[in-house]
C-alpha cells in the first residue's frame, strides 16, 4: 500500500505485485453524514479534538475524529491541521515518570500541546484503512484499541469513514488490507530519520502492518515519477453510485509517459514544501536506481503563498504585534513563517485571513479580480497583483532552487527533455509558463489533483464572503500514493541503507564500539562491520557523526525551536546534550568517545527507545529481496 500524507489531505492505493495492477483507495461514510455525503479519494489531513475536564489535573486531550472539516465546532474542541511538520521536529518521550510527553508545540499564541498528540492524528488517519476499526462508533470510555504508549490521550477513535478500492470488491479489499505486505510513505527530501520514525510509529499504532521492516519511506519526488510511468489499471470497475462524483477523475488526463526517456525533471508542489528531482531515465526503468536521483526540497509551497498573499495583498505592514521582521516574500524565512502562522492561527480574524488567501489563490487564476469583505474590511484584489508581489517573487526563487539543483546533478537546463509537475502549486499555468521558458527542449507535464473549473467554487456573500470548494466537482486519485505503491515494481530504487541503518542506530552503534583509544576511521569501520554492520553503504553519514553532527531530530533543528513552546525550548536533556562535544578529533590520527558525556546521550537515547514500538537503537531488516551491491 502507498500512503501519501500531506499537510491538507491523505490518499492511498494498492497495488498487486502479482499483476501490476493499481488499485486507488477512496473513502466513503459509513452513515449518511451531511460533511461526507460524496465519495473521495483523499480525505483531509483534520483532526477534532477533545479536551475533557479542562482546568483539572486530569484533563485529557482526544483525538475525536479524523478526515473531515466540521463547519462548526462545540465548546471544548478544536480542529488541528497542518500537523505534517511537527513530525519532523522530536520523537515524543517522557522526561519524567507519568509526565507529559515532550516537546511541547506552540499552536497559538495561548495554546500549547504534546507533540504526541499530531503522532495521535496521523495513526487515527491511518486507522481509517483497516478494516478493523472502521463503521463503529468510538467509545465513549475513550476506549484503548493497542498497547502503544501515549500517556494522557485516550485511545483511537474508531472511524466511521469506510474505506474502498477502484477495481477490487469490498470482501476482497479487506482481505487484501488485514494481509499488507508492506506500507510505502513519502517524505520531503532531507527531511530527518525523526520524520520517518514517527510515520512508521503512526503505521504500527493503526496496526496495518506488524513490523517495521514491512514499512518503507521514499522521496515525494520519486514517487511523483512513478506515478507518471505507472498508469492505473485495473479490470473491474466499482459498483458503486457513491464514486461517481470520484471516479470520473480516475479517467481524466493521464499522464503520457510512454515516450520519457533521458533528462527529466519532476516537481512536486504541495502546501509544505516544493519537491525537486533530477534523474536521466535509461530505457528499461528496472535498471534505475536511488542513486541515479538528485534530489531537492524547497520550504516553500502553498501555505507559505497563503502568508505571502496576506503579507502583500491583505495585510500590509501588519505585525500582529511580533517584534520580528515579516517573512521576505518567495523566501522560506522559517522562523518568521513559524511565529507568524502561530498569530494567525490564535485569532479568528487570522483564521478568516487564511481562508481568504486560499480563496484569492485559487479565484485569481481564472478571474482577473475578487472582491471580499471580512468583518468591516473590504479588498479589490487584482490578478495582478497577485502576481506581481507574491507569485513572481515565488518562481524567481523556485528558479534559484533549481539552478543549484541542475549544478549539483552535472546537467543543462537544455539536456532536460521532460518535465513532471505534479501537487496543488505545480498545477499552476504559471509554473508550466516559466519551465517552458528555463527548459527549451522539455515536454512540460501538469497533472493537476482537482478538475478546477470556472465554477468550482461556490460564493456565499453572508458574513466573510466565504469561498469553498463545491462537492460535486470531479476529483483525481492521488497520484502521488499510486507512485508510493509502484515502489514495490521497482525496489531497486529503495534507499537500502537508510531503510536498514537509521542515523540513531549508527549513533549508538558507535558509542559501542568506541572508548577512550583514539582510532583512525577506517579501524572503526572495521569494529562496525565485525558488530554487523554494512558500514559501505552508510560510510558518509558515518563520518559525519563522528565529525560532531549528531543526528537531525536528535534534538530539534535551530529553525525549528520557534515550533515549540518556551517551556520545551529549555529543555534540560537537550542542554546537556548540546553541552559538550560526544567525540573528539585528532586530526593525524582519529577518534575517540567522550566517555563521561556518552553516558548522557545513552540515557536520553534509552528514553526515546522506551516510548515507541520500533526498535530504534536497532537495525531494521528488509521485507523485500533488494539487492544492497548497487549502493557499494
Amino acid at each position: 500500500m502507498g500512503i501519501d500524507f500531506g499537510s491538507s489531505g491523505l490518499s492511498a492505493a494498492l497495488l498487486d505485485r502479482t499483476s501490476g495492477q493499481l488499485h486507488p483507495i477512496y473513502w466513503e461514510a459509513s452513515q449518511a453524514e451531511a460533511w461526507a455525503a460524496d465519495a473521495s479519494y483523499r480525505i483531509p489531513s483534520a483532526a477534532v479534538l477533545a479536551q475533557t475536564a479542562p482546568g483539572s489535573p486530569r484533563s485529557e486531550v482526544t483525538v475525536k475524529s479524523v478526515g473531515f472539516r466540521p463547519q462548526a465546532l462545540p465548546a471544548g474542541e478544536f480542529l488541528l491541521e497542518n500537523f505534517k511538520l511537527p513530525l519532523k521536529v522530536g520523537i515524543p518521550y517522557q522526561r519524567e515518570a507519568a509526565g507529559m510527553y515532550e516537546p511541547l508545540l506552540q499552536w497559538d499564541p495561548l495554546q500549547a500541546f504534546s507533540i504526541a498528540l499530531p503522532l495521535q492524528g496521523v495513526r487515527a488517519l491511518l486507522a481509517t484503512l483497516n478494516p478493523r476499526k472502521q463503521g463503529q462508533k468510538f467509545a465513549e470510555s475513550g476506549e484503548i484499541l493497542d498497547s502503544a504508549p501515549m500517556a494522557n490521550f485516550a485511545g483511537l477513535p474508531v472511524s466511521n469513514l469506510i474505506c474502498r478500492a477502484s477495481g477490487l470488491t469490498p470482501e476482497t479489499l479487506d482481505a487484501a488490507l488485514l494481509d499488507l505486505q508492506g506500507v510505502i510513505l513519502g517524505t520531503p527530501a532531507g527531511w530527518s530519520d525523526v520524520y520517518m520514525f514517527n510515520l512508521r510509529e503512526a503505521v504500527l499504532g493503526a496496526s496495518l502492518v506488524p513490523s517495521g521492516s514491512q514499512i518503507f519511506v521514499v522521496e515525494d519526488a520519486i514517487a511523483t515519477l512513478l506515478a507518471a510511468v505507472n498508469p492505473v489499471k485495473n479490470g473491474m470497475e466499482v459498483e458503486s453510485s457513491a464514486v461517481d462524483s470520484a471516479k470520473g477523475g480516475e479517467e481524466a488526463a493521464p499522464l503520457n509517459a510512454s515516450s520519457f526517456s533521458g533528462g527529466t525533471l519532476i516537481l512536486n508542489a504541495g502546501a509544505a514544501t516544493v519537491e525537486l528531482a533530477l534523474v536521466e531515465l535509461p530505457s528499461n526503468l528496472q535498471d534505475l536506481t536511488r542513486a541515479d536521483f538528485t534530489c531537492h526540497s524547497f520550504a516553500f509551497a502553498g501555505d507559505a503563498f497563503d502568508q505571502d498573499i496576506i503579507c502583500q495583498l491583505l495585510a500590509k505592514n501588519e505585525t500582529w504585534g511580533m517584534s520580528i521582521d515579516l517573512p521576505r516574500p518567495g523566501h522560506p524565512d522559517l522562523a518568521s513563517r513559524y511565529q507568524l502562522q502561530q498569530r494567525l492561527q490564535g485569532s479568528a480574524f487570522g483564521l478568516q485571513l487564511l481562508e481568504a488567501a486560499r480563496q484569492i489563490k485559487f479565484i485569481l487564476q481564472h478571474e482577473k479580480s475578487f472582491a471580499l469583505d471580512i468583518g468591516q474590511q473590504h479588498w479589490d484584489v487584482k490578478r495582478k497583483d497577485l502576481e506581481s508581489l507574491v507569485l513572481v517573487p515565488f518562481v524567481q526563487q523556485l528558479n534559484r532552487e533549481l539552478n543549484a539543483l541542475l549544478s549539483r546533478a552535472g546537467m543543462s537546463p537544455a539536456g532536460i527533455n521532460q518535465a513532471i509537475c505534479a501537487g496543488g502549486m505545480g498545477a499552476w499555468p504559471a509554473i508550466a509558463r516559466w519551465l517552458r521558458q528555463k527548459l527549451p527542449n522539455a515536454i512540460v507535464v501538469q497533472d493537476q489533483e482537482l478538475q478546477v473549473d470556472q465554477d468550482i467554487f461556490e460564493i456565499d456573500n453572508s458574513g466573510l464572503n466565504s469561498v469553498s470548494p463545491s462537492t460535486n466537482f470531479p476529483q483525481k486519485i492521488g497520484r502521488v500514493a499510486c507512485g508510493l505503491a509502484s515502489l514495490a515494481l521497482y525496489p531497486q530504487i529503495l534507499d537500502v541503507s537508510q531503510q536498514q541503518y537509521s542515523d540513531f542506530f549508527l549513533l549508538w552503534e558507535l558509542m559501542q564500539v568506541l572508548g577512550q583509544e583514539t582510532l583512525s576511521f577506517q579501524e572503526i569501520l572495521q569494529l562496525l562491520e565485525r558488530q554487523g554492520v554494512n558500514t559501505r553503504t552508510c560510510e558518509p553519514r558515518i563520518l559525519r557523526i563522528l565529525e560532531g553532527n549528531l543526528p537531525a531530530g536528535l534534538v530539534p533543528a535551530e529553525e525549528d525551536f520557534m515550533l515549540l513552546a518556551e517551556e520545551s525550548r529549555q529543555n534540560p536533556d537537550w542542554e546537556v546534550i548540546l553541552a559538550e562535544p560526544l567525540f573528539f578529533e585528532d586530526v593525524s590520527r582519529g577518534y575517540r568517545l567522550n566517555l563521561e558525556h556518552a553516558s548522557v546521550v545513552r540515557e536520553y537515547l534509552g528514553k526515546l527507545a522506551s516510548s515507541s514500538q520500533q526498535k530504534l537503537l536497532e537495525p531494521l531488516t528488509l521485507a523485500w529481496d533488494v539487492r544492497t551491491d548497487i549502493y557499494r
